[in-house]
């Protein structure tokens, strides 16, 4: 089996199959020398570990967004006050 009928096999097997750009994304992270090692059974579990852990940081990130009532701007290089509403 090539690299890319292993990688279109585990694109549809993980569970972001449905987002084809996101499922193309988490595999596009993974390292060229594990999608050879591994299996396609090891690279779904490791592209939805990927996954699992981006949307874990990103809860997160939104959580400490709302906390501090700010975001940093790289764009603008400085923080930016956002209205939070009352909970």
């Amino acid at each position: 089996m090539t690299n890319e009928e292993k990688l279109s096999y585990v694109r549809s097997q993980i569970k972001m199959a449905p987002f084809p750009r996101t499922a193309k994304a988490i595999l596009a992270s993974i390292p060229a020398s594990l999608i050879v090692n591994l299996s396609v059974e090891q690279l779904v579990v490791v592209s939805d570990a990927l996954h699992a852990a981006h949307e874990k940081g990103k809860a997160k990130a939104e959580a400490e967004v709302l906390t501090e009532g700010a975001i940093y701007s790289p764009k603008h290089e400085r923080m930016l006050e956002i209205e939070v509403p009352n909970a």
